[in-house]
């Protein structure tokens, strides 16, 4: 199939909560001994990369002893959450798995996009039983900018189904930064209003296909299929 559908995770594919942030917090007090850390504002699509680096720069922490424990705190998240999730549920958002069972029924390959912290990922898609959908992708804990994200996933999606045309990629995302990501590529994108940004606010994006949700799972099969 000469198609490749690329999908964010959270607010797209999981509704949000405060686990992930909440796993961040605590990996800042560990490592850099950062307690209350500043709130990054309009943090929405951001990579967890720049999320950690902007959060010390507020602290006034300099660039050697951010750089120093960044790995570590990486990890710390990922241990953080891991337990977090051991007590605690993550949802899957309406329309999602029958959308993503329809995919692969099609054979149309799917990767990830998100800012998440690639172990992070694995984590929250194997408790909501979504990991059997995807192979690859890209992660917010090698790049600062958003669509580095997305340069990462196609060529990570080389080495599962070759080359492919970017008019044929779409990419499923809640954010303007998501969309604004995919149209510095050259792939289309596909809106969704169910994060923290109304249609008017994703609409102002240009995205390519704007959508309430992904309940409707014909409509976003046939916009991949026949565009």
């Amino acid at each position: 199939m000469d198609r490749l559908v690329l999908l964010d995770i959270d607010k797209t594919l999981l509704m949000g909560s405060i686990f992930h942030y909440t796993a961040l917090k605590a990996a800042l007090s560990q490592v850099y001994g950062i307690k209350n850390p500043c709130y990054v504002h309009n943090m929405q699509g951001m990579t967890d990369l720049k999320i950690i680096c902007e959060t010390l720069t507020m602290e006034k922490l300099d660039l050697n002893t951010i750089k120093s424990g960044l790995n570590e705190c990486m990890e710390l998240m990922y241990l953080n959450l891991k337990t977090v999730l051991q007590n605690n549920d993550l949802l899957v958002l309406d329309g999602v798995k029958p959308l993503l069972e329809t995919l692969q029924k099609h054979e149309i390959p799917m990767g990830l996009v998100t800012g998440n912290i690639e172990s992070m990922v694995w984590l929250k898609l194997e408790k909501v039983g979504l990991n059997k959908y995807f192979q690859f992708g890209g992660f917010g804990d090698k790049v600062i900018k958003r669509r580095n994200l997305v340069k990462d996933a196609i060529t990570e999606s080389e080495k599962y189904i070759g080359k492919i045309n970017y008019k044929n990629i779409f990419l499923v995302g809640d954010t303007p930064r998501d969309i604004v990501a995919g149209q510095k590529l050259g792939v289309k994108t596909i809106a969704v209003a169910t994060g923290d940004f109304t249609i008017e606010e994703i609409n102002n994006t240009g995205a390519d296909f704007i959508l309430n949700n992904l309940k409707e799972t014909k409509k976003v099969l046939n916009i991949i299929l026949n565009q």
